[in-house]
């Protein structure tokens, strides 16, 4: 992969799609495009707004790029190199009620993805 590798070139998109399969067999077509866009616009570090209805899948926007990188740095050798990562990737979720929070904590644990600190 060239210097300058990005989430969002084709490369990175497939690797995407290739580790949301792996991890999430219940996923087997992958991501929907806005989310693939949303993800790889995150993993190449640029901030995001994203505003749609309950269900449109904002959840996956914020969870598989965590997941993504955990996979990609347990495993660089089943993936392109080059690509942005971060040895430890943290998000930050902000929810209004404690049950969407709850909620949230659940769907993080529902990919394996550990939640060290939950406030």
């Amino acid at each position: 992969m060239p210097p300058g590798a990005r989430w969002q070139d084709p490369i990175g998109l497939e690797t995407i799609n290739t580790i949301v399969k792996k991890r999430i067999p219940t996923w087997p077509n992958g991501l929907h495009l806005v989310q693939s866009e949303l993800v790889s616009t995150i993993l190449d570090g640029q901030d995001i707004l994203c505003c749609t209805a309950t269900g449109h899948g904002k959840s996956a926007a914020f969870a598989v790029p965590c997941l993504v990188l955990a996979e990609y740095n347990a495993h660089p050798e089943l993936y392109p190199p080059g690509l942005p990562t971060r040895k430890r990737p943290i998000g930050v979720v902000i929810t209004p009620t404690k049950g969407l929070a709850s909620n949230t904590v659940c769907f993080f644990l529902s990919f394996c993805i550990p939640h060290p600190m939950v406030f």
